[in-house]
């Protein structure tokens, strides 16, 4: 079982970059990945990429996270640019020890820009200590369709403590949407429910669906949530498609 006792922050940090050329052509695609000798990087590997956007998939070298760690990720796609960001598997926090990590995202879409982020569940272990936030900054006619999955604890686990933060901002610094949790890591938080989806949509209206307990944005978009006890049955398949559809979907000629 991966462990740290280390109280030396380690800084990794990740970036992608996405533009489409003004002449015609493949997309740009810029990513690096840098961090200590000692610790593993995410490190973007590009699946795909065409005139309109790339598929990018985030591939951890290594346990993570660690007490310790201090990850950070920065995408940016530029204006009518698409990028479809994969994750191979699930992050586990392991328990920490005493120790803490952290894992920021920072987010920037052009105008007309579109991502879609396939978030795979983020597992915070008994004795874990994190902090994670993420931050997005919303361009003119930009779409988002994001999926998270966060799960209090691994089998026969409470759980440990999350301070987890999504922000989103126009250019211009107008508030969409502000959600924030902060646990304990203890069962009795979500009562039975140690689990939690969410499928955010903003940029684009949102079909009927089923499943999960929608909440209409009052600047628009839509954000689905289900809780429930094992994180393979909170998927909220339906919701999710519906997202992702409607975020890669084309603007009519």
């Amino acid at each position: 079982m991966p462990t740290s006792t280390a109280t030396e922050q380690v800084v990794t940090a990740t970036s992608i970059s996405v533009t489409r050329p003004e002449e015609g052509g493949r997309v740009s695609v810029v990513h690096r990945a840098l961090g200590g000798p000692d610790r593993p990087v995410i490190r973007p590997v590009v699946l795909t990429s065409d005139t309109d956007g790339a598929r990018v998939s985030l591939v951890p070298e290594g346990a993570l996270l660690l007490a310790g760690d201090v990850v950070r990720l920065d995408i940016e796609v530029g204006p009518g640019a698409t990028l479809e960001l994969m994750e191979p598997a699930g992050t586990v926090a392991y328990d920490m020890r005493g120790g803490s990590a952290s894992w920021d995202v920072h987010i920037h879409i052009a105008s007309a820009g579109r991502l879609v982020w396939h978030g795979e569940p983020f597992v915070v272990a008994s004795g874990a200590v994190v902090r994670r936030h993420t931050t997005v900054t919303l361009g003119q006619s930009a779409r988002l369709a994001l999926r998270e999955t966060l799960v209090l604890g691994r089998h026969d686990e409470t759980g440990g403590r999350v301070d987890q933060r999504l922000e989103v901002v126009t250019e211009g610094g107008q508030p969409l949407l502000v959600d924030a949790l902060d646990t304990t890591g203890h069962p009795l938080a979500w009562g039975d429910h140690r689990a939690m989806t969410s499928v955010l949509m903003l940029g684009a209206d949102l079909e009927e669906t089923v499943g999960g307990t929608r909440f209409e944005l009052e600047a628009g978009g839509m954000l689905v949530r289900s809780l429930t006890g094992e994180a393979h049955t909170a998927e909220l398949r339906s919701p999710w498609q519906a997202a992702v559809a409607a975020t890669l979907r084309k603007a009519s000629p």
